[in-house]
């Protein structure tokens, strides 16, 4: 066997080194323990936010054009006058193209929010990489990395998630919608989506909100404005943060310069001007035709629709008349609440409260910014003084207690009563004082309706030092804000809130369009809706359906004589005696004509006029004017005590207006989804055609009516010199064929001609001051719980209803001439008062006679007082009245039976 070789030599002929041998350590288990630990952590870990990032991403929503784009739009209520009356909504929005959002806009709020926002694909890298430094650096979250792609994922598909999951869904969507939609699109959804402050959402709404104008009419300056707002709505607002708003203008002008957007010349003069919001707008009218329209949409669309879906309303609601009627029935309410007493004030602070209070308050005040040339006072109608106790941890519950408001002359607030002496009275408002004289409190006697309690004889017995009161800002010469920047006293006016109710309804007795509806003082306080929903008892306003029901019976005439006089009944129908009186107790007036006796209300005449007629009759005649209430079948019927609603009286008294045509009162018109397409329409109805015989034209059914043999009938001259009423013909009686609704057109005119006598010599005579014709009946329910005044003129019908919700007695002054006639008067002379002035046209079928007011029978030749009256045809008298003294009445009321 060979011998091995021998190992090589080195230089030197040695042999070479042997190779070292590698030290191999092993790891100690424990440390091999960690490792493999580590390395099943990373894994798992990765596994684990793989498996989150895919449960998070894999169903994100799709956004894959604007077809998906549904924003909650608000439902928009517009007004008969066409302009926007009110709205509904969840998110008061106002969708515009893109086309009309001006380059200034969307300019200011690409320098504001994200300048590069037509460069990056959705997300910016660098400055979410910027803002997580400043973060890690600084702790918390330093500022905003979000472009306006990641906003929009934001606002319309993650608003709800946790934070750190909504971040990145952001980072998986935006890059997303990038692709699915263009840049400008991606604009005009952020543009009409964002909040802007005070309920308003995209930049149209905020734009109306702020100044008044479309962002179409938007100059560099608002924009700016408007683009600054977006950061932070409340604290950048120019209405509650002017100061704040300007400087955040600032910014944005700034950055708008900065990234070439605008010149410096340009920046330098928007910045030297002031920000001009425009001034609050005044309240709205018609809250409670709001509520009304928004219960009926409600329960016919769903409140889903109602907030979100955008419908397009129009309703009948004359805007101008609303205010109209809400300015006049809480004007009559006031007037009725000072003639029943003062209640006292609205509470007492002793000093000990003051001294905690007062402090408080006025730095309250101090801390309210106003905008320029405005005033700031306190409002006290919130303070409780059982919360009112020296400490620190109740100062700021304290000192919200006082409400800041802008002065206003007109305005009521809450004072702080300071000094009393014999002439005076001081109140604080805050940042502005003024005096009560003692002549305007000599209504403040003690409260009682029923019953008159002493006027007061010195102002110590109406307030003291330490009341809290309502009182309005009267006009002056001396302008309220200068009075108060110049330290000097205002005029006030010592007021209560009335604790008494009404109720006022307009309609258009043609349309049957509700113009006006008021369901109460205040809505806030109670929104129980008194117009539609109190049901209370009408009194003599019930009247005009007993006298139209004789009328359409052909049995009676205006010229038939009736006799006002006490009569015993045992009612057949409740089998007990009862012997009716009138308003004025025990006087009676003896024989008159039927349209004397309705004008002065005499209550036995109506009641032998129903026990004549029949109780069916009567209440036949008011279900086919539109009394749909059920009603007493009674002989009290005749006195009104049944229960109806102001809505509906008021109705009834617009198909008398409308020629015995009854339709019911409409509110809403027409309905359109957001697109324009019409989901209900409502057209008004009109009067029926009129027959040449006087009857309305409908459907052939009815009731027949016997009609009189003809009489010759005498046709005066019309008076004022119109045209002569048509004249019958004798040789062809008409067919008396009652509607199955409402009434015939003569029937009605003749009924409203009995009811004009009513204001020209009757209870209603104060409504002459209107200078127009009226046909009209006051009502006065029983113990005076409630006051009627139901009226009309050729163009609108209008009625007022006052009393306790309680059906508490309001006294025995508060009559229906007393307390409803005034808020009545006064609407209808703002609402018709400057229009021309119209006759209520006759109708086929009707004549005039002047008759004789004492007999009844035609006026003798000469006798130029006699009235001029409309009968149906062929029913005036024949006969004319002797000159000679004595002559006996043409007929008696019972001989008509």
């Amino acid at each position: 066997m060979p011998a091995p070789a021998p190992p090589p030599l080195g230089p030197a002929g040695d042999q070479a080194d042997e190779e070292p041998r590698v030290s191999r350590r092993r790891l100690s288990p424990r440390a091999r323990k960690a490792l493999r630990a580590t390395a099943i952590s990373a894994l798992g870990a990765l596994l684990l936010g793989g498996g989150v990032l895919f449960a998070w991403t894999r169903e994100l929503p799709a956004f894959d054009g604007l077809k998906d784009y549904e924003p909650l739009v608000s439902t928009r209520v517009f007004g008969s006058d066409g302009k926007e009356a009110f709205q509904f909504a969840r998110e008061r929005r106002t969708v515009v193209p893109i086309q009309e959002i001006p380059d200034v806009l969307k300019k200011a709020v690409l320098a504001a929010e994200d300048a590069h926002f037509y460069e990056h694909e959705g997300l910016n890298y660098l400055a979410i990489g910027r803002c997580a430094v400043k973060g890690l650096l600084g702790g918390g979250v330093k500022c905003g990395g979000s472009t306006i792609t990641q906003q929009v994922v934001k606002t319309f598909l993650l608003q709800s998630e946790w934070r750190v999951k909504r971040k990145v869904k952001e980072l998986v969507l935006a890059p997303r919608l990038e692709q699915n939609l263009s840049k400008d699109e991606i604009l005009y959804l952020y543009l009409n989506q964002i909040y802007l402050g005070h309920l308003r959402y995209g930049v149209e709404e905020a734009s109306r909100f702020y100044f008044a104008k479309g962002v179409k009419q938007l100059t560099l300056g608002e924009a700016a404005t408007l683009a600054g707002v977006i950061q932070s709505p409340m604290r950048w607002s120019p209405v509650n943060h002017p100061t704040a708003a300007k400087e955040r203008q600032r910014y944005v002008l700034r950055r708008m310069m900065e990234e070439g957007f605008i010149s410096k010349k340009q920046e330098e003069a928007e910045l030297a001007r002031p920000i001009a919001v425009s001034p609050p707008e005044a309240e709205p009218p018609g809250v409670w035709y709001q509520d009304a329209v928004r219960k009926y949409l409600v329960e016919k669309y769903g409140e889903e629709a109602v907030e979100t879906d955008g419908l397009q309303v129009d309703v009948a609601m004359d805007p101008l008349l609303q205010r109209y009627a809400e300015s006049a029935l809480e004007a009559g309410l006031r007037q009725v609440d000072k003639r029943q007493g003062w209640r006292g004030p609205l509470l007492h602070l002793d000093k000990d409260r003051l001294a905690a209070a007062l402090p408080l308050w006025r730095k309250r005040l101090e801390a309210v910014e106003p905008r320029p040339g405005q005033i700031i006072v306190w409002d006290l109608g919130r303070v409780n003084p059982e919360q009112i106790e020296p400490g620190e941890e109740q100062e700021k519950d304290v000192a919200r207690m006082a409400r800041a408001k802008p002065l206003e002359t007109g305005e009521v607030y809450a004072g702080l009563v300071t000094r009393v002496d014999e002439k005076t009275a001081t109140v604080d408002l805050g940042n502005a004082h003024g005096e009560i004289p003692f002549a305007d409190v000599a209504w403040a006697r003690k409260w009682n309706p029923t019953v008159a309690t002493a006027a007061p004889k010195r102002m110590a017995s109406v307030l003291s030092a330490g009341d809290v009161v309502l009182v309005r800002v009267m006009p002056a010469k001396v302008p309220a804000e200068r009075a108060a920047r110049e330290n000097r006293a205002l005029v006030l006016s010592l007021e209560q809130t009335p604790k008494v109710q009404g109720a006022l309804v307009a309609i258009d007795p043609d349309t049957r369009g509700v113009r006006a509806l008021v369901g109460g003082l205040d809505y806030q306080a109670s929104q129980f809706n008194r117009a539609l929903q109190a049901k209370r008892q009408p009194g003599s306003a019930m009247k005009p359906f007993v006298w139209g029901a004789a009328l359409e019976s052909r049995r009676f005439t205006p010229a038939t004589v009736v006799y006002d006089t006490p009569d015993l009944y045992r009612d057949p129908w409740t089998g007990k005696e009862w012997k009716p009186r009138n308003f004025e107790k025990d006087q009676f007036d003896g024989p008159m004509l039927l349209g004397a006796a309705l004008a002065h209300s005499k209550n036995t005449v109506s009641v032998k006029l129903v026990d004549s007629l029949g109780v069916d009759a009567v209440i036949a005649f008011a279900r086919r004017m539109g009394i749909a209430s059920d009603l007493p079948r009674n002989l009290t019927l005749a006195l009104g005590t049944g229960e109806v609603f102001p809505i509906e009286l008021v109705n009834a008294y617009a198909s008398i207006a409308a020629h015995g045509f009854t339709t019911p009162p409409l509110l809403v018109l027409r309905v359109r989804d957001r697109f324009g397409k019409v989901l209900e329409e409502t057209r008004p109805a009109r009067p029926p055609a009129i027959a040449a015989d006087g009857s309305a034209i409908v459907p052939a059914s009815g009731t027949a009516v016997a009609a009189p043999g003809p009489q010759a009938a005498a046709t005066p001259p019309a008076p004022d010199g119109a045209a002569p009423p048509p004249a019958a013909d004798p040789a062809a009686p008409p067919s008396f064929l009652l509607p199955e609704s409402g009434t015939r057109p003569d029937v009605a005119f003749v009924l409203s001609g009995l009811m004009r006598q009513v204001v020209e010599s009757g209870t209603g005579v104060a409504a002459k001051a209107l200078g127009r014709p009226i046909a009209a009946k006051t009502g006065t329910a029983q113990d005076h719980r409630d006051a009627w005044f139901v009226g009309f003129t050729p163009e609108l019908v209008t009625g007022v209803w006052v009393g306790f919700d309680d059906n508490s007695p309001m006294g025995a002054r508060e009559t229906g001439a007393g307390a409803a006639l005034p808020p009545w008067l006064a609407f209808m002379q703002a609402a018709v008062g400057a229009r021309p002035v119209t006759e209520f046209q006759p109708v086929a079928g009707v004549e005039f006679a002047r008759i004789d007011p004492a007999t009844g029978l035609l006026a003798p030749e000469g006798q130029a007082d006699a009235p001029f009256v409309p009968f149906l045809a062929r029913t005036a008298p024949a006969q004319a009245a002797s000159t000679s003294p004595g002559s006996a009445p043409q007929n008696f009321f019972m001989d008509d039976r």
